[in-house]
């Protein structure tokens, strides 16, 4: 089946695509893909980026370990959500403190460089690792080359593994309810190509105005060029399922509404019932927020397991 793609949508959407955005509604909205439209957290980490980090970085003897970290990093603390490459770091470090790991005298790479590109890229995408393994050199090179090839394998598992996967029920309701008040934009973490594809293969692609992705920017940097000073910021509400989102969110004084993590469904069925007609309303500010907000950090965990 053909589809019909919104004008406005860009298969490499840019900042300066979204700095031209001109609002066609008063209020604004920005959605969170995995987690938030998708029940797809789980299914990605454990199924796709752990496998792939195994295999490519050689590390079947600590795969129980591997599992625990990783899951913990991206699932169920407060760096939920993360970019792959912070998570990557995130995982190594906190590896390289496990008693078994130290027992196992398993080297596991410095990535050095990699937290340089960090802190100093403006995209955190594959596209500008491989410009940036261009210029190093050669020990430093092979490091990277192999960040980029794990990276490079997670994007093909999930193409695989990651199909026909449909939207929450209730992520679709919201959105229909949206749509007719305000401008609706995906701000994520993801590949722009795996977004294109999720949202396309089910046929919703058409009820947003953009899709924003991992080569596109930060999720604050795409907010600030979308919606900053051309919505009143009591009408800019920002959904999603990690403290990176909340974070964004109140980064333009924007409103957030959580996605809860373990209870997506139901977080979806209370903003459907009430907290949808709040927001258009202009009574989520204040109170209503903040008690969804203390509910939403109450469950992330500060404290790893295998520390406690």
């Amino acid at each position: 089946m053909e589809i019909k793609l919104n004008y406005n949508h860009l298969t490499h959407l840019t900042l300066n695509d979204l700095r031209e955005h001109k609002p066609q509604k008063d209020y604004f909205v920005g959605i969170d893909s995995d987690g938030t439209i998708f029940d797809s957290m789980e299914l990605k980490h454990k199924d796709c980026f752990v496998g792939s980090l195994i295999r490519v970085f050689d590390l079947v003897t600590i795969t129980r370990e591997i599992h625990m970290v990783w899951n913990y990093v991206n699932i169920f603390s407060k760096t939920r959500g993360t970019n792959r490459f912070k998570a990557l770091i995130l995982t190594f470090n906190y590896l390289r403190e496990m008693d078994r790991v130290k027992q196992l005298q398993i080297q596991l790479p410095i990535l050095k460089t990699l937290e340089d590109w960090i802190n100093e890229s403006k995209s955190l995408s594959n596209e500008s690792l491989i410009n940036l393994i261009a210029d190093l050199p050669l020990n430093e090179k092979l490091i990277i080359k192999t960040v980029l090839e794990w990276s490079e394998e997670v994007n093909r598992v999930v193409k695989k593994t990651v199909f026909n996967l449909p939207p929450m029920k209730g992520a679709l309701n919201a959105i229909d309810s949206l749509i007719p008040h305000a401008d609706l934009v995906v701000i994520s973490n993801t590949p722009l190509d795996t977004l294109n594809r999720e949202w396309s293969e089910n046929n919703i692609i058409s009820k947003v105005l953009y899709i924003g992705g991992q080569e596109t920017g930060t999720k604050t940097e795409m907010l600030m060029c979308a919606a900053k000073d051309k919505y009143e910021d009591s009408k800019i509400l920002i959904i999603g399922d990690s403290p990176g989102d909340l974070n964004a969110a109140k980064n333009i004084n924007a409103l957030f509404y959580p996605i809860l993590p373990t209870r997506e469904y139901y977080s979806w069925d209370v903003f459907n019932a009430d907290s949808c007609n709040d927001f258009l309303n202009g009574e989520y500010v204040g109170h209503n927020e903040k008690n969804k907000i203390d509910e939403f950090e109450s469950i992330l965990k500060l404290t790893p397991t295998w520390m406690t």
